[in-house]
């Protein structure tokens, strides 16, 4: 049997980054290290959390609430993304329009659910569909929690 290597793992499972957020100029609580241009993290769910408080930023500081803003923001063609498809990718994957609003941090239950399934999608396309599973839903709840954790105790 060949043994497995964690160099052949994509870049985002390795670094226990799944949406591949970029290095900057403070450390994001959990984060280890960097690998030189994207950040590592001591487990997923704390990269997970880490998306989640970006993507709330991305809401709340530059207005970007539909999928295809946010994905365009996060993913844009000028750094050769495949943009457009990584946008129908995460609409297949959540049943999701283009101009469906994304609410991160929500009361609303069925809200939160969806930014877990949109940050879900957006694991696999970074990662592929091998290294992100259904099973690895209950791991993006568990960094949604770390980044809202009023949401848990219903404290307002």
């Amino acid at each position: 049997m060949k043994k497995t290597t964690t160099k052949k793992l994509p870049r985002g499972i390795r670094n226990k980054n799944p949406l591949n957020i970029r290095k900057g100029g403070k450390l994001w609580k959990g984060q280890v290290s960097h690998d030189g241009k994207f950040c590592i993290f001591e487990s997923m769910e704390m990269g997970y959390r880490a998306a989640f408080i970006l993507l709330n930023t991305y809401n709340q500081k530059y207005q970007r609430w539909t999928v295809i803003d946010i994905i365009y923001r996060w993913a844009p063609p000028k750094d050769h993304n495949h943009t457009k498809a990584y946008v129908e990718r995460v609409c297949q994957l959540t049943g999701l329009h283009p101009t469906s609003t994304i609410v991160v941090d929500s009361w609303i239950a069925e809200k939160r659910e969806e930014a877990i399934r949109f940050v879900w999608a957006m694991a696999k396309v970074e990662n592929g569909d091998a290294y992100v599973t259904e099973a690895d839903l209950e791991t993006v709840r568990r960094g949604y929690e770390l980044a809202f954790p009023k949401h848990n105790r219903g404290e307002r």
